[in-house]
Protein backbone atom coordinates (compact mmCIF):
# COMPACT_ATOMS: atom_id res chain seq x y z
CA UNK A 1 0.00 0.00 0.00
CA UNK A 2 1.46 3.42 -0.94
CA UNK A 3 0.02 6.46 0.84
CA UNK A 4 0.76 9.93 -0.07
CA UNK A 5 -0.38 12.21 2.40
CA UNK A 6 -1.18 16.32 2.14
CA UNK A 7 -3.90 18.23 3.55
CA UNK A 8 -3.45 22.12 3.40
CA UNK A 9 -6.82 24.07 3.13
CA UNK A 10 -6.60 28.06 1.58
CA UNK A 11 -10.28 29.53 0.81
CA UNK A 12 -11.81 26.18 0.71
CA UNK A 13 -9.42 24.94 -1.97
CA UNK A 14 -7.10 22.36 -1.42
CA UNK A 15 -3.56 23.08 -2.17
CA UNK A 16 -1.47 19.58 -3.30
CA UNK A 17 -0.06 16.90 -2.07
CA UNK A 18 -2.20 14.09 -2.76
CA UNK A 19 -4.29 12.17 -0.45
CA UNK A 20 -4.65 9.01 -2.44
CA UNK A 21 -4.68 5.11 -0.98
CA UNK A 22 -3.90 2.18 -3.58
CA UNK A 23 -4.90 -1.37 -2.72
CA UNK A 24 -4.43 -4.11 -4.96
CA UNK A 25 -6.59 -6.77 -4.27
CA UNK A 26 -6.12 -10.87 -5.18
CA UNK A 27 -8.62 -10.78 -7.43
CA UNK A 28 -7.79 -8.06 -9.64
CA UNK A 29 -6.26 -4.62 -9.96
CA UNK A 30 -9.33 -2.95 -8.57
CA UNK A 31 -8.04 0.81 -6.53
CA UNK A 32 -10.03 1.35 -3.40
CA UNK A 33 -9.08 5.53 -3.53
CA UNK A 34 -10.04 8.01 -0.27
CA UNK A 35 -10.82 11.04 -2.15
CA UNK A 36 -12.76 12.56 0.86
CA UNK A 37 -10.45 15.23 1.24
CA UNK A 38 -10.67 16.76 -2.25
CA UNK A 39 -13.77 19.20 -2.83
CA UNK A 40 -14.71 17.47 -6.18
CA UNK A 41 -15.11 14.28 -4.99
CA UNK A 42 -18.95 13.68 -4.73
CA UNK A 43 -18.90 12.21 -1.05
CA UNK A 44 -23.08 12.93 -0.69
CA UNK A 45 -23.86 10.23 -3.28
CA UNK A 46 -21.22 8.14 -3.13
CA UNK A 47 -22.45 4.76 -2.09
CA UNK A 48 -19.43 3.02 -0.55
CA UNK A 49 -18.60 3.37 2.86
CA UNK A 50 -15.41 4.30 1.76
CA UNK A 51 -14.76 6.24 -1.81
CA UNK A 52 -14.37 3.34 -4.13
CA UNK A 53 -13.27 3.21 -7.57
CA UNK A 54 -13.72 0.11 -9.67
CA UNK A 55 -10.61 -1.07 -12.14
CA UNK A 56 -13.02 0.07 -14.88
CA UNK A 57 -12.29 3.67 -13.08
CA UNK A 58 -16.25 3.64 -12.37
CA UNK A 59 -17.52 5.43 -9.42
CA UNK A 60 -20.79 4.22 -8.26
CA UNK A 61 -23.19 6.84 -6.45
CA UNK A 62 -27.03 6.61 -5.57
CA UNK A 63 -28.10 8.30 -8.74
CA UNK A 64 -26.01 6.60 -11.09
CA UNK A 65 -22.29 5.46 -12.69
CA UNK A 66 -19.25 8.15 -12.79
CA UNK A 67 -16.36 7.58 -14.82
CA UNK A 68 -13.18 8.09 -12.94
CA UNK A 69 -9.93 8.50 -14.03
CA UNK A 70 -6.43 8.83 -11.96
CA UNK A 71 -4.98 12.25 -11.49
CA UNK A 72 -1.81 10.98 -9.55
CA UNK A 73 0.67 11.28 -12.43
CA UNK A 74 -0.40 14.96 -13.62
CA UNK A 75 2.38 16.39 -11.11
CA UNK A 76 4.90 15.12 -13.48
CA UNK A 77 6.33 16.70 -16.24
CA UNK A 78 6.62 13.48 -18.40
CA UNK A 79 2.26 12.97 -17.91
CA UNK A 80 2.01 16.17 -20.47
CA UNK A 81 4.33 14.78 -23.21
CA UNK A 82 3.25 11.51 -23.99
CA UNK A 83 -0.85 11.40 -24.47
CA UNK A 84 -2.26 8.34 -22.20
CA UNK A 85 -3.87 5.64 -23.68
CA UNK A 86 -7.52 6.62 -24.46
CA UNK A 87 -6.86 10.28 -24.45
CA UNK A 88 -7.33 12.03 -27.53
CA UNK A 89 -5.90 15.39 -27.90
CA UNK A 90 -7.12 18.53 -29.88
CA UNK A 91 -5.87 22.02 -30.24
CA UNK A 92 -2.40 23.30 -28.83
CA UNK A 93 -0.33 21.25 -26.71
CA UNK A 94 2.80 22.54 -24.98
CA UNK A 95 5.47 20.54 -25.80
CA UNK A 96 7.49 21.69 -23.08
CA UNK A 97 6.00 21.20 -19.47
CA UNK A 98 6.96 22.92 -16.34
CA UNK A 99 4.26 22.49 -13.79
CA UNK A 100 3.03 23.65 -10.72
CA UNK A 101 1.11 21.91 -7.45
CA UNK A 102 -2.44 21.76 -8.39
CA UNK A 103 -5.57 23.66 -6.74
CA UNK A 104 -8.63 21.78 -5.91
CA UNK A 105 -11.97 22.64 -6.82
CA UNK A 106 -15.69 21.15 -7.18
CA UNK A 107 -14.75 20.89 -10.80
CA UNK A 108 -11.58 19.34 -10.49
CA UNK A 109 -8.23 21.39 -9.92
CA UNK A 110 -6.39 24.04 -12.13
CA UNK A 111 -2.37 24.07 -12.77
CA UNK A 112 0.04 26.26 -14.44
CA UNK A 113 1.60 25.30 -17.09
CA UNK A 114 5.52 26.84 -17.64
CA UNK A 115 4.24 30.93 -17.85
CA UNK A 116 2.64 31.10 -20.84
CA UNK A 117 -0.70 28.29 -19.59
CA UNK A 118 -3.33 26.90 -17.32
CA UNK A 119 -4.99 23.54 -17.21
CA UNK A 120 -8.13 22.61 -15.88
CA UNK A 121 -7.93 18.89 -14.74
CA UNK A 122 -11.61 17.16 -14.23
CA UNK A 123 -10.82 13.62 -12.46
CA UNK A 124 -15.02 12.80 -12.42
CA UNK A 125 -15.44 13.02 -16.58
CA UNK A 126 -18.68 14.87 -17.16
CA UNK A 127 -19.13 15.91 -21.10
CA UNK A 128 -17.54 17.91 -23.29
CA UNK A 129 -19.41 21.03 -23.34
CA UNK A 130 -16.11 23.48 -22.68
CA UNK A 131 -14.23 21.75 -25.81
CA UNK A 132 -17.11 21.48 -27.79
CA UNK A 133 -17.47 25.16 -27.70
CA UNK A 134 -14.04 26.09 -28.88
CA UNK A 135 -13.66 23.01 -30.96
CA UNK A 136 -16.08 24.23 -33.10
CA UNK A 137 -15.18 26.99 -35.62
CA UNK A 138 -18.27 28.87 -36.19
CA UNK A 139 -19.22 28.89 -32.37
CA UNK A 140 -15.66 30.05 -31.65
CA UNK A 141 -15.50 33.13 -34.37
CA UNK A 142 -19.26 34.03 -32.73
CA UNK A 143 -17.90 34.78 -29.39
CA UNK A 144 -14.11 35.46 -29.81
CA UNK A 145 -13.64 39.15 -28.05
CA UNK A 146 -17.54 39.63 -26.29
CA UNK A 147 -15.78 38.31 -22.71
CA UNK A 148 -14.95 34.54 -22.36
CA UNK A 149 -11.77 32.73 -22.22
CA UNK A 150 -12.04 29.67 -24.32
CA UNK A 151 -9.76 26.67 -24.22
CA UNK A 152 -7.61 26.59 -26.89
CA UNK A 153 -6.58 22.63 -26.75
CA UNK A 154 -7.16 19.55 -24.29
CA UNK A 155 -7.42 16.07 -23.91
CA UNK A 156 -10.31 13.87 -24.14
CA UNK A 157 -11.49 10.77 -22.57
CA UNK A 158 -14.30 8.88 -23.20
CA UNK A 159 -16.16 11.44 -25.21
CA UNK A 160 -15.68 13.62 -22.15
CA UNK A 161 -12.97 16.48 -21.41
CA UNK A 162 -10.26 15.32 -18.91
CA UNK A 163 -8.37 17.90 -19.59
CA UNK A 164 -8.57 21.51 -20.61
CA UNK A 165 -5.89 23.62 -21.99
CA UNK A 166 -6.45 27.93 -21.40
CA UNK A 167 -3.75 30.74 -22.44
CA UNK A 168 -2.53 31.98 -19.28
CA UNK A 169 -4.89 34.07 -17.34
CA UNK A 170 -5.19 36.03 -14.00
CA UNK A 171 -8.45 33.76 -12.52
CA UNK A 172 -10.72 34.92 -9.45
CA UNK A 173 -13.82 34.83 -7.86
CA UNK A 174 -16.60 37.87 -8.71
CA UNK A 175 -16.69 39.88 -6.27
CA UNK A 176 -20.66 40.06 -5.68
CA UNK A 177 -20.76 43.81 -5.76
CA UNK A 178 -23.49 44.75 -8.16
CA UNK A 179 -21.50 46.72 -10.76
CA UNK A 180 -19.54 43.79 -11.34
CA UNK A 181 -22.25 40.99 -11.71
CA UNK A 182 -23.63 43.77 -14.08
CA UNK A 183 -20.71 43.94 -16.13
CA UNK A 184 -20.51 40.34 -16.52
CA UNK A 185 -24.56 39.65 -17.20
CA UNK A 186 -23.86 42.56 -19.85
CA UNK A 187 -21.09 39.85 -21.29
CA UNK A 188 -23.12 37.22 -21.21
CA UNK A 189 -25.67 39.27 -23.37
CA UNK A 190 -23.13 39.84 -25.76
CA UNK A 191 -22.13 36.01 -25.91
CA UNK A 192 -25.63 34.68 -26.60
CA UNK A 193 -26.70 37.35 -28.49
CA UNK A 194 -24.01 36.89 -30.35
CA UNK A 195 -24.88 33.05 -31.14
CA UNK A 196 -28.31 34.15 -32.27
CA UNK A 197 -27.69 32.74 -35.98
CA UNK A 198 -27.26 29.14 -34.22
CA UNK A 199 -30.56 29.14 -31.71
CA UNK A 200 -32.99 25.49 -31.80
CA UNK A 201 -36.45 26.60 -31.43
CA UNK A 202 -38.40 26.07 -28.09
CA UNK A 203 -37.82 22.89 -26.54
CA UNK A 204 -40.65 22.70 -23.72
CA UNK A 205 -40.67 19.01 -23.25
CA UNK A 206 -37.77 18.38 -22.55
CA UNK A 207 -37.10 21.04 -20.63
CA UNK A 208 -40.13 20.46 -18.15
CA UNK A 209 -38.44 16.63 -18.57
CA UNK A 210 -35.21 17.82 -17.71
CA UNK A 211 -36.91 19.31 -14.43
CA UNK A 212 -39.01 16.76 -13.65
CA UNK A 213 -35.89 14.35 -13.81
CA UNK A 214 -34.37 16.43 -10.90
CA UNK A 215 -37.12 16.74 -9.05
CA UNK A 216 -37.93 12.93 -8.76
CA UNK A 217 -33.75 12.02 -8.28
CA UNK A 218 -34.01 14.83 -5.29
CA UNK A 219 -37.67 14.07 -3.77
CA UNK A 220 -38.37 16.92 -3.60
CA UNK A 221 -43.00 18.50 -2.96
CA UNK A 222 -42.36 20.51 -5.57
CA UNK A 223 -43.93 20.42 -9.10
CA UNK A 224 -43.91 22.54 -11.99
CA UNK A 225 -44.22 22.48 -15.51
CA UNK A 226 -44.42 25.33 -17.71
CA UNK A 227 -45.16 26.51 -21.33
CA UNK A 228 -42.50 28.36 -23.08
CA UNK A 229 -43.54 30.77 -25.81
CA UNK A 230 -41.99 30.31 -29.04
CA UNK A 231 -39.57 33.17 -28.67
CA UNK A 232 -37.68 31.45 -25.83
CA UNK A 233 -34.90 29.40 -28.13
CA UNK A 234 -31.81 27.01 -26.95
CA UNK A 235 -28.49 27.96 -27.22
CA UNK A 236 -25.30 26.05 -27.39
CA UNK A 237 -24.50 25.06 -23.71
CA UNK A 238 -22.07 27.26 -21.89
CA UNK A 239 -21.48 27.13 -18.67
CA UNK A 240 -21.01 30.74 -16.72
CA UNK A 241 -20.33 30.52 -13.64
CA UNK A 242 -19.57 33.29 -11.16
CA UNK A 243 -16.27 31.58 -9.38
CA UNK A 244 -14.28 31.10 -12.51
CA UNK A 245 -13.53 34.15 -13.74
CA UNK A 246 -10.56 36.14 -15.32
CA UNK A 247 -8.56 39.37 -15.29
CA UNK A 248 -7.13 41.03 -18.07
CA UNK A 249 -6.79 44.56 -19.41
CA UNK A 250 -9.96 44.41 -21.51
CA UNK A 251 -11.30 44.15 -17.74
CA UNK A 252 -12.77 41.38 -16.03
CA UNK A 253 -14.32 37.75 -18.32
CA UNK A 254 -15.70 34.69 -18.00
CA UNK A 255 -13.73 31.37 -18.33
CA UNK A 256 -15.91 28.68 -20.05
CA UNK A 257 -15.69 25.16 -18.17
CA UNK A 258 -17.68 22.36 -17.57
CA UNK A 259 -20.97 22.13 -16.22
CA UNK A 260 -21.28 20.52 -12.55
CA UNK A 261 -21.03 16.95 -12.49
CA UNK A 262 -24.17 16.91 -11.14
CA UNK A 263 -26.21 17.98 -13.68
CA UNK A 264 -24.27 15.51 -16.31
CA UNK A 265 -25.48 12.33 -13.48
CA UNK A 266 -29.23 13.61 -13.39
CA UNK A 267 -29.91 15.52 -16.32
CA UNK A 268 -29.61 15.23 -20.21
CA UNK A 269 -27.83 17.64 -21.48
CA UNK A 270 -30.26 20.33 -23.40
CA UNK A 271 -29.67 23.51 -24.84
CA UNK A 272 -31.10 25.98 -22.60
CA UNK A 273 -32.34 29.30 -23.16
CA UNK A 274 -30.12 32.94 -22.53
CA UNK A 275 -33.08 33.23 -19.44
CA UNK A 276 -31.98 29.89 -17.54
CA UNK A 277 -28.41 31.05 -17.58
CA UNK A 278 -29.41 34.54 -16.40
CA UNK A 279 -31.69 33.26 -13.50
CA UNK A 280 -28.48 30.64 -12.77
CA UNK A 281 -26.02 33.39 -12.24
CA UNK A 282 -28.85 35.24 -10.08
CA UNK A 283 -29.34 32.35 -7.84
CA UNK A 284 -25.61 32.31 -7.54
CA UNK A 285 -25.43 35.82 -6.69
CA UNK A 286 -27.68 35.44 -3.75
CA UNK A 287 -26.20 32.40 -2.39
CA UNK A 288 -23.06 35.37 -1.22
CA UNK A 289 -25.39 38.38 -1.09
CA UNK A 290 -29.04 39.90 -1.02
CA UNK A 291 -30.66 39.90 -3.92
CA UNK A 292 -33.93 41.92 -3.92
CA UNK A 293 -36.67 42.72 -6.33
CA UNK A 294 -34.03 45.81 -7.18
CA UNK A 295 -31.70 43.63 -8.27
CA UNK A 296 -33.64 41.10 -10.12
CA UNK A 297 -35.45 43.89 -12.28
CA UNK A 298 -31.72 45.60 -12.62
CA UNK A 299 -29.98 42.70 -14.27
CA UNK A 300 -33.12 41.77 -16.09
CA UNK A 301 -33.19 44.84 -18.03
CA UNK A 302 -29.29 44.93 -18.73
CA UNK A 303 -29.89 41.78 -20.01
CA UNK A 304 -32.65 42.46 -21.86
CA UNK A 305 -31.61 45.43 -23.31
CA UNK A 306 -28.71 43.48 -25.12
CA UNK A 307 -30.38 40.51 -26.02
CA UNK A 308 -32.52 39.88 -29.07
CA UNK A 309 -35.78 41.94 -28.46
CA UNK A 310 -37.99 38.54 -28.91
CA UNK A 311 -36.12 36.86 -25.85
CA UNK A 312 -36.84 39.36 -23.37
CA UNK A 313 -40.28 40.84 -24.48
CA UNK A 314 -43.19 40.45 -22.15
CA UNK A 315 -44.86 37.63 -22.98
CA UNK A 316 -41.60 35.58 -22.77
CA UNK A 317 -40.65 36.83 -19.31
CA UNK A 318 -44.24 36.34 -18.30
CA UNK A 319 -44.54 34.13 -15.07
CA UNK A 320 -47.92 32.07 -16.53
CA UNK A 321 -45.93 31.48 -19.47
CA UNK A 322 -42.83 29.91 -17.61
CA UNK A 323 -41.18 33.39 -17.84
CA UNK A 324 -38.13 34.35 -15.20
CA UNK A 325 -39.45 32.66 -11.95
CA UNK A 326 -39.98 28.92 -13.79
CA UNK A 327 -35.76 29.39 -14.48
CA UNK A 328 -35.04 30.49 -11.11
CA UNK A 329 -37.02 27.68 -9.87
CA UNK A 330 -34.80 25.15 -12.36
CA UNK A 331 -31.37 27.12 -11.19
CA UNK A 332 -32.18 26.34 -7.55
CA UNK A 333 -32.80 22.78 -7.99
CA UNK A 334 -29.83 23.06 -10.04
CA UNK A 335 -28.39 24.07 -6.89
CA UNK A 336 -30.15 21.24 -4.72
CA UNK A 337 -28.38 18.51 -6.80
CA UNK A 338 -24.73 20.43 -5.91
CA UNK A 339 -25.76 20.76 -2.45
CA UNK A 340 -26.72 16.67 -2.68
CA UNK A 341 -23.78 15.34 -4.60
CA UNK A 342 -20.96 17.12 -2.18
CA UNK A 343 -22.85 17.54 1.16
CA UNK A 344 -22.98 21.32 1.26
CA UNK A 345 -25.76 21.57 4.33
CA UNK A 346 -26.02 25.24 4.06
CA UNK A 347 -26.81 24.93 0.36
CA UNK A 348 -29.14 22.40 0.70
CA UNK A 349 -30.88 24.31 3.35
CA UNK A 350 -30.88 27.54 1.55
CA UNK A 351 -31.96 25.48 -1.60
CA UNK A 352 -35.11 24.03 0.50
CA UNK A 353 -36.06 27.13 2.12
CA UNK A 354 -36.34 28.72 -1.19
CA UNK A 355 -38.21 25.84 -2.44
CA UNK A 356 -40.63 25.46 0.28
CA UNK A 357 -42.07 29.38 -1.07
CA UNK A 358 -42.93 27.77 -4.41
CA UNK A 359 -45.98 26.62 -3.17
CA UNK A 360 -47.33 30.25 -3.12
CA UNK A 361 -46.88 31.34 -6.23
CA UNK A 362 -48.19 28.33 -7.91
CA UNK A 363 -51.42 29.10 -5.79
CA UNK A 364 -51.35 32.74 -7.63
CA UNK A 365 -51.23 31.57 -10.81
CA UNK A 366 -54.22 28.82 -9.75
CA UNK A 367 -55.96 32.29 -9.05
CA UNK A 368 -55.40 33.60 -11.93
CA UNK A 369 -57.03 30.89 -13.73
CA UNK A 370 -60.38 31.87 -12.91
CA UNK A 371 -59.69 35.10 -14.37
CA UNK A 372 -58.60 33.45 -17.73
CA UNK A 373 -61.48 31.44 -17.65
CA UNK A 374 -63.45 34.43 -18.19
CA UNK A 375 -62.16 34.97 -21.78
CA UNK A 376 -63.58 31.47 -22.36
CA UNK A 377 -67.01 32.42 -20.53
CA UNK A 378 -67.17 35.35 -22.55
CA UNK A 379 -66.55 33.69 -25.95
CA UNK A 380 -69.27 31.15 -24.70
CA UNK A 381 -71.86 34.15 -24.33
CA UNK A 382 -71.10 35.47 -28.26
CA UNK A 383 -71.38 32.06 -29.11
CA UNK A 384 -74.94 31.76 -27.30
CA UNK A 385 -76.09 35.40 -28.80
CA UNK A 386 -75.42 33.91 -32.61
CA UNK A 387 -77.32 30.96 -32.34
CA UNK A 388 -80.05 32.02 -30.26
CA UNK A 389 -80.39 35.09 -32.95
CA UNK A 390 -79.99 32.45 -35.64
CA UNK A 391 -82.90 29.83 -33.91
CA UNK A 392 -85.34 32.88 -33.24
CA UNK A 393 -84.59 32.19 -29.53
CA UNK A 394 -83.77 36.01 -28.83
CA UNK A 395 -84.73 39.12 -30.92
CA UNK A 396 -81.92 41.15 -32.45
CA UNK A 397 -81.87 43.57 -30.12
CA UNK A 398 -81.10 41.17 -27.20
CA UNK A 399 -78.69 38.94 -29.16
CA UNK A 400 -76.60 42.53 -29.68
CA UNK A 401 -76.88 43.00 -25.87
CA UNK A 402 -75.83 39.48 -24.89
CA UNK A 403 -72.86 39.51 -27.45
CA UNK A 404 -71.78 42.65 -26.48
CA UNK A 405 -72.02 41.87 -22.63
CA UNK A 406 -69.97 38.16 -23.52
CA UNK A 407 -67.44 40.69 -25.34
CA UNK A 408 -66.89 42.89 -22.67
CA UNK A 409 -66.36 40.27 -19.82
CA UNK A 410 -63.73 38.57 -21.92
CA UNK A 411 -61.78 41.95 -22.07
CA UNK A 412 -61.91 42.70 -18.80
CA UNK A 413 -60.80 39.60 -17.12
CA UNK A 414 -58.44 38.61 -20.03
CA UNK A 415 -56.83 42.29 -19.04
CA UNK A 416 -57.15 41.31 -15.06
CA UNK A 417 -55.54 38.25 -15.75
CA UNK A 418 -52.55 39.53 -17.70
CA UNK A 419 -52.57 42.58 -15.16
CA UNK A 420 -52.28 40.12 -12.05
CA UNK A 421 -49.21 38.25 -13.64
CA UNK A 422 -46.48 37.98 -11.40
CA UNK A 423 -43.67 40.27 -12.46
CA UNK A 424 -40.65 38.73 -13.49
CA UNK A 425 -38.42 39.93 -10.64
Amino acid sequence: MEEFRHHITLNGILKPRFCVFKRFLCQGAATAVLMGEYPWWPAGIATQPEPFVSSEGIVRTKWGRIQFWDIQNIVHSDWWKNTPEGMQEWGVWPERVEVSPPLHDRFGCWMQLNKTHMARIMPLLAGDDASRLARYAPWTECVDGFGIHLPVGGRILNGSDAVLIYEFQNPRPCTMEAAEVNHLVARMAEIHSQLNSFETPNAQSKWNERVKSMETTLKTNTLWRAPHTQNTVGLPRINFDLNFLAESDAGISWIAIPFPLSHFVVCEPERLPSIGSLMRVERQWAKSSIVGSTERKNIIGIWGAIVPSKWADKRSLSTVLGGAWVWRYNAVLEQLLEARTYGDEVLERDSLDWLSEVSRLQARLGTLRVWKSGFWVGLTGLLVAYIGNDWDTFTSMQAVLIGAGSITFAVITNRIYWAKDPKAF
